[in-house]
């Protein structure tokens, strides 16, 4: 018989052997009041609804504090507003995490419903999402330096006709902005621009292309904001549906129209080739087109990426460009045209660096600290998006403020970038528009202080 001493030591034993359980309780973010089917989606369209984006973000941080949850339609968000804790959540994340653009809703919805598979692949994460990265990553986001001198010609067209076409009224100054965009990204991608932003040579298509881009992206706002839209098939979602077809046809056309090119020049060295008239070192007709091409699609046309793939990939890739880079160039030239002593310091450093060159390489780009400077006190001031959003495949925990908060699978992540950003808490006069904040020194002189952040 075991004595009762000797039975409780080894029941002592045994619990100690147990895995320990973990002690912290599981805090709920605060939220607006929350109806059945609707969720928050009352208190988000009393606030003011998507034209008021950055006012509700602001206000909601100021109410809730640097967490708060919502809800649309059944669609659970978490909005952060401390970057570290957002990026707590980033590392918890798997392999293949669920990227931003697959929360967006209203392209990935109009991607598989075409089918349409590189736009699935773009907004898709796994595998697929890998492969089609690893496919664009070496001739764009690694070769990035060898479009410069495109971009500072498309640009230099720009300028030549920015005057004109705006103090003639040719073109509204927000549409001259979007045209600008679209030069510089087609020319990444085709290798010359098509200078939409010269009246006299712009060609309808592509300006009818750039409306198109404008318009898909304005009605996005308006559908993720109010799930109702898609649900009823409004207006507002058959619009969408329109403008999105026009992009994806005048991609798949322009697309289309270069590779012929390609196999008409192809077919042209290869002739030459047969009557031994061939240039050293252009043993391959397609690889000598590409060596002469400083374009997106000149790199890519002898990888093997079917001909149609292609041409759906270049359609959402001058939309996303135009769209962003309209944006964040209206807001830096507002920015640097409300501050004129700022736009004097802009201009003696580019005049004392450059000295009237172009910009063409990495090394002109870091010895302009000042011009840095002016284009990320814009992105603080006047962010492209109120908020970063992706959805998470996992359920991770997230802790803000030594509280610890469960975000399960399928919850949207965001981060509120009118948050610490605007806070006076962390920056000095958040409201005023100051370059030097990101000078070296500036940066330097806030570590380890709050204003790090």
């Amino acid at each position: 018989m075991i004595s009762s001493s000797s039975f409780l030591l080894q029941l002592s034993s045994a619990l100690a052997a147990l895995p320990a359980v973990s002690s912290f309780t599981i805090s709920e973010p605060p939220t607006p009041f929350k109806w059945p089917i609707v969720g928050t989606l009352p208190d988000f369209l009393q606030r003011g609804g998507v034209d008021k984006l950055p006012e509700i973000y602001t206000n909601m941080y100021e109410e809730y504090g640097s967490i708060f949850a919502m809800s649309q339609m059944g669609a659970e968000s978490i909005v952060l507003s401390d970057p570290r804790a957002y990026d707590s959540v980033l590392r918890a994340e798997g392999k293949f995490p669920i990227g931003g653009a697959e929360g967006v809703d209203t392209f990935v919805n109009y991607y598989r419903e075409n089918n349409i598979t590189m736009g699935i692949k773009s907004t898709s994460h796994g595998p697929e999402w890998k492969e089609w990265r690893s496919q664009l990553d070496p001739d764009l986001s690694v070769a990035w330096k060898s479009y410069l001198p495109s971009i500072a010609q498309a640009a230099n067209q720009i300028s030549d006709v920015a005057m004109h076409e705006i103090n003639t009224q040719q073109v509204k100054f927000v549409d001259f902005v979007s045209r600008s965009a679209f030069d510089m990204f087609y020319t990444v991608i085709y290798g010359h621009s098509p200078q939409t932003t010269n009246s006299a040579q712009a060609n309808p298509q592509d300006i009818e292309f750039v409306k198109s881009a404008k318009t898909a992206f304005d009605l996005t706002g308006v559908m993720m904001t109010n799930p109702l839209e898609k649900m009823f098939q409004t207006d507002t979602f058959q619009k969408f549906n329109v403008n999105m077809d026009k992009v994806m046809d005048f991609g798949n056309e322009k697309a289309l129209d270069y590779l012929r090119q390609v196999r008409e020049e192809e077919s042209v060295l290869v002739a030459e080739d047969n009557v031994g008239e061939e240039e050293e070192g252009s043993k391959c007709p397609v690889q000598a087109l590409k060596n002469g091409s400083n374009s997106l699609l000149g790199r890519l046309v002898n990888k093997d990426v079917p001909d149609d793939e292609l041409g759906t990939l270049t359609g959402p890739m001058l939309m996303a460009g135009v769209d962003t880079t309209a944006y964040v160039m209206s807001w830096l030239y507002l920015n640097l045209a409300s501050n004129p002593d700022v736009q004097t310091k802009l201009a003696n450093e580019l005049k004392s660096v450059l000295n009237g060159a172009d910009v063409t390489t990495a090394e002109q780009m870091k010895s302009l600290p000042y011009l840095g400077a002016c284009i990320r006190e814009s992105h603080r001031l006047t962010p492209p998006s109120v908020v970063n959003v992706k959805k998470l495949e996992k359920d991770v925990d997230i802790v803000v403020d030594d509280k610890t908060y469960r975000a399960k699978a399928g919850t949207q992540i965001c981060l509120n970038l009118c948050a610490i950003p605007w806070d006076e808490r962390y920056v000095d006069k958040p409201l005023e528009y100051r370059p030097e904040r990101f000078l070296s020194d500036a940066i330097e002189a806030r570590k380890g202080t709050p204003s790090e952040i």
